[in-house]
Order: C-alpha cells, then sequence, then structure tokens
C-alpha cells in the first residue's frame, strides 16, 4: 500500500500544529520584582510582572524579590542591605 505524498503533508502539518500550540499553552507565571523606575530610584516598588517580562525589568536594574520596608531596594538576593 502505497502513502502519498499529500498524505504525509497533511500528517507532517498536523503534527507541527499540535507542537505550536503545546508551546503556545506554556504556563506563565507571576513573579514580584522588585520595581526601580529608572532615574528615579527613591520611587522603587513592587511589581508583579509575567515570567516571560523578568529579563527586561532586570536588565535596566529591577531585581528580584520584594523591595525593602523602605523602599529602596529588594530584602533578599542582588543588591539587599
Amino acid at each position: 500500500m502505497k502513502i502519498s505524498k499529500i498524505a504525509v503533508l497533511i500528517v507532517a502539518i498536523a503534527m507541527l500544529a499540535f507542537v505550536t500550540l503545546s508551546v503556545a499553552d506554556s504556563p506563565h507565571v507571576a513573579v514580584t520584582i522588585c520595581h526601580i523606575p529608572p532615574g528615579n530610584p527613591a520611587n522603587a516598588h513592587e511589581i508583579t510582572v509575567d515570567n516571560d517580562a523578568v529579563p527586561a525589568h532586570l536588565a535596566h536594574g529591577d531585581n528580584l524579590g520584594q523591595c525593602g520596608g523602605d523602599g529602596d531596594g529588594p530584602t533578599d538576593g542582588p543588591g539587599s542591605r
């Protein structure tokens, strides 16, 4: 029994669609960061962002975790007191 090229192509497309949808449905996790606004470090405050946004926040000086009680930095991790 021969399998036509069209049948193989249809199966391949269906598999690709399934994998693509599975990756798109990957879980998103809320992460608390100490957001230190550029140019206004006195206004440091906690925000919760999607895990996909964490690298961008860390790149401009924010820190993982909660800010200190006086609003000027994290309570643990790099940059803590």
